[in-house]
């Protein structure tokens, strides 16, 4: 399993610090060399910041393990109706 988590520093300060998303990637083939995926993708609302909630999930297929994790975020991000 992958987590990514989005931390936001207001002002760049750490002890303000506070987690605004999380990704959690699950390879369901075993570790393959060619695997699929499931991703949870969950946003906290934060009207302060205009951020609006998220609790989604998305499916990858066949994505080669060796094009490493930027790529198959990519994927998972492709897949996901965001706003421009």
């Amino acid at each position: 399993m992958m987590i990514v988590t989005i931390t936001i520093w207001p002002g760049g300060d750490e002890t303000t610090a506070f987690d605004i998303a999380q990704m959690k990637i699950e390879n369901e083939s075993r570790l393959a060399d060619v695997s699929d995926y499931t991703a949870r993708i969950v946003q906290c609302e934060n009207r302060r910041l205009g951020v609006q909630g998220m609790d989604t999930r998305v499916g990858i297929s066949s994505h080669p393990r060796r094009d490493g994790p930027w790529a198959l975020l990519k994927r998972i991000l492709d897949r996901l109706d965001l706003p421009s």
